[in-house]
This record gives structure tokens, C-alpha cells and sequence, in this order.
């Protein structure tokens, strides 16, 4: 299971990255941003590759609460094994919530889950009090939880100092696109009105 879990893990961090980097666009505009989707859904809307994508997905919340309540039992945990840990129930966490929430609304509401599906809960009270912070430490989380990795499969090649630099540097990273993300949604870069028909709860 660990090694199916590594494989469905490195398909999905890649797609959340590019689906990082998309919401990071918001910086330069909204119709840059909606570009990037463009772009980027060509390919991950492919029917058969959005298919693989949900079952990653799916297969990284089952296997993932099942390997953290493994972890759960164990005593004596490393500091590497209580940083998975904690990331691990924050991401699934998330997940189990952002997965239902954009396929639904895709589906249910049949509207664009473009930038003003994000911006709209990070905007209006009051739900921006749930979903700012939710977004920080769902990505943050991701990042931490990569990072992490990273550091322990490279620690041996490069010694712990400098996988601990590759750890900080990989988690600045996630910290600095958690902020252009936000305050792009959150109206710092410039103004904008959310749709009458994404007011859906």
C-alpha cells in the first residue's frame, strides 16, 4: 500500500502544484488566471485522465487515514513520522471537503468553478472566516508534508544540514504561494465583484 500511496501521492502533488500555480496567476489578473485554467483543463479534463486524477485522489484519502492510523499506534514517533502525521490528517482533512465541493458545484450548479468559486469564500462574511484559514493550512500542509518527504529521501545523499535547507526553502515556497494566492482572491491586487450566481450557500 505505502508504495501505491508514493505513486498516487507524486500524481496528485503535481496536479495540485500546476493547480497552485493557476490560482498564482490571479496576481498578474482574472483573465490570466481563467487563461491558465484553459490551459491547464485541455488536459486534466480529458475524460480518462480525470478519471485517474479522482481515483489518486481517492485512493490517497483511504490509503492515507489508513497508513496515519498505523502511525497513530505507534509509539515513540520521529520527528519526521509526527510531521506526516499532523499534515497528513490536515490534508485529508481537506481533501474530504474540497474534492465533493468543487465536483459537486461543477455538476450540481453547472456553473464555472473558475477564480470567483474560490474568491467568493475567502470574500463574504461569513464564511471567509472558515475558508481562510482552511486554504492556509490545507496548503501549507501539502507543502510541509512534501518537504518532509523530500528531506528524508535526501538527507542520506547531502547530508541532514543541507536536506534541512531543502526542507525550509520547499516549505517558503508553499508559505509565499499561499499568500499570492489569498490576497489575488481576496481583493488586495485589485477590485472586483463576485457573480450573483455563485452566491449557491
Amino acid at each position: 500500500m505505502k508504495n501505491i500511496h508514493r505513486i498516487t501521492g507524486i500524481t496528485t502533488s503535481i496536479f495540485i502544484l500546476s493547480h497552485l500555480i493557476n490560482h498564482s496567476m490571479a496576481w498578474f489578473g482574472i483573465e490570466q488566471h481563467q487563461k491558465c485554467l484553459d490551459t491547464l483543463r485541455q488536459v486534466y479534463r480529458i475524460p480518462f485522465i480525470e478519471v485517474i486524477l479522482i481515483g489518486c485522489f481517492l485512493f490517497q484519502i483511504v490509503s492515507g487515514i489508513k497508513l496515519l492510523l498505523d502511525l497513530r499506534k505507534k509509539k515513540n514517533k520521529n520527528t519526521y513520522e509526527k510531521i506526516q502525521y499532523y499534515t497528513g490528517l490536515a490534508i485529508a482533512y481537506f481533501l474530504i471537503q474540497h474534492i465533493p465541493a468543487t465536483i459537486g458545484q461543477r455538476f450540481i450548479y453547472e456553473f464555472d468553478t473558475n477564480f470567483y468559486f474560490a474568491a467568493r469564500v475567502v470574500n463574504q462574511k461569513p464564511w471567509l472566516y472558515y475558508f481562510v484559514p482552511y486554504y492556509i493550512i490545507g496548503v501549507m500542509a501539502m507543502g510541509i508534508h512534501i518537504a518532509n518527504i523530500h528531506k528524508n529521501k535526501i538527507s542520506s545523499r547531502i547530508g541532514i544540514k543541507n536536506a534541512t535547507i531543502h526542507f525550509y526553502l520547499i516549505t517558503a515556497f508553499f508559505a509565499l504561494l499561499t499568500f499570492i494566492i489569498l490576497f489575488s482572491l481576496m481583493g488586495g491586487r485589485y477590485d472586483f465583484s463576485i457573480p450573483i450566481n455563485y452566491n449557491v450557500y
